[in-house]
């Protein structure tokens, strides 16, 4: 502040060049880092040396509630084939068995995609990998190859079964395309597909969400995440909302807000809550029924890796009641 006034500065520069930083130095860092399902899914999948890699930095897309386009004004940075191949010999050296792509949209660029599987089989490197990215990326053509590379995970951005909802969303996809990313990554021989979905978005009716539920039970998904949409400072349902008058942005921006405990046209978070755990009843009870051999091997490799008492509550979390906040404009802290 400059007597009394907020000073703010010019933004600056993004970094082009992501080739010029060097490794991380992980051997000064005395953690030993556990690999589980992405976000709030405490599901162990392995208790391999496991350590996550960035390769790349941003999105192109612009869906709605997402900061990430803001952050790196809309645009896909990545670090060359070389380098990355460069960093995954050193882990693999160091004895590293399992590693996670952390980039928001690893699937981006088909050359890219294939000199770097090409490079871990030519490398004969030994760990076990997964990241995430959009089903309509040209990135599912090398599935093949990503199999044969050792992908054995990889998650979708697949938010809701409604065509309309995506739209509300500006997620720009389809669920036909849905239904052929998840299809293709099980037929190339992926390990675990993960689904992230959203409930509670601005005009979604109990039938949209219920029919999101029933989406993701006809799809050949290993595991899901169903969260409530929220919105963050930096995406365009914040602005929306600053400009609707939902959220004051002086007084709110180092907030966020779950959308149904403060947008009338979303459905309460009571009702939003209770029509969830009914859809986890109703995913659930269609996984064992319909496919009982899939769901017994999955609960087998996550029983190897957690405690019994562990893996019963990961299992019941969907269906425990939630404490709701009586203030929108003060959140409960945590993802639901």
């Amino acid at each position: 502040r400059q007597q009394g006034k907020v000073v703010e500065n010019a933004p600056r520069q993004l970094i082009r060049n992501l080739d010029q930083f060097p490794f991380p130095d992980r051997t000064s860092l005395p953690i030993d880092y556990i690999e589980s399902l992405p976000l709030d899914v405490p599901a162990v999948l392995s208790l391999d040396k496991f350590c996550t890699v960035q390769t790349s930095r941003g999105c192109p897309y612009s869906c709605i509630y997402c900061d990430i386009p803001s952050l790196g004004e809309g645009r896909w940075r990545s670090r060359s084939p070389e380098h990355v191949l460069g960093e995954l010999q050193q882990l693999n050296d160091q004895g590293y068995r399992s590693i996670y792509l952390t980039d928001d949209h690893f699937l981006i660029n088909r050359k890219r995609i294939e000199t770097i599987c090409r490079g871990i089989i030519d490398r004969k490197l030994a760990f076990h990998w997964g990241c995430e990215g959009r089903v309509d990326s040209v990135g599912i053509e090398q599935l093949p190859v990503m199999r044969q590379a050792g992908c054995n995970f990889l998650a979708f951005g697949v938010e809701s079964g409604a065509q309309k909802v995506l739209d509300r969303l500006n997620k720009k996809q389809t669920p036909a395309q849905v239904e052929h990313a998840v299809r293709e990554a099980k037929r190339q021989g992926i390990g675990r597909v993960h689904g992230f979905f959203v409930v509670g978005t601005p005009d979604e009716t109990e039938a949209d969400i219920l029919g999101s539920f029933r989406f993701a039970a006809r799809l050949e998904l290993d595991t899901f995440g169903f969260n409530r949409l929220c919105a963050y400072r930096g995406t365009p349902l914040w602005q929306e909302y600053v400009t609707r008058g939902i959220i004051d942005d002086e007084r709110d921006w180092h907030k966020w807000f779950k959308c149904s405990d403060i947008d009338p046209t979303t459905l309460p978070s009571a009702l939003v809550n209770r029509l969830r755990a009914k859809g986890y009843g109703l995913l659930f009870f269609q996984r064992v029924l319909k496919r009982p051999i899939r769901t017994a091997r999955l609960l087998r490799s996550f029983g190897r890796h957690m405690k019994t008492t562990d893996l019963l509550k990961l299992l019941c979390s969907p269906f425990r009641r939630r404490t709701l906040t009586r203030k929108p404009e003060l959140p409960e802290i945590g993802r639901a």
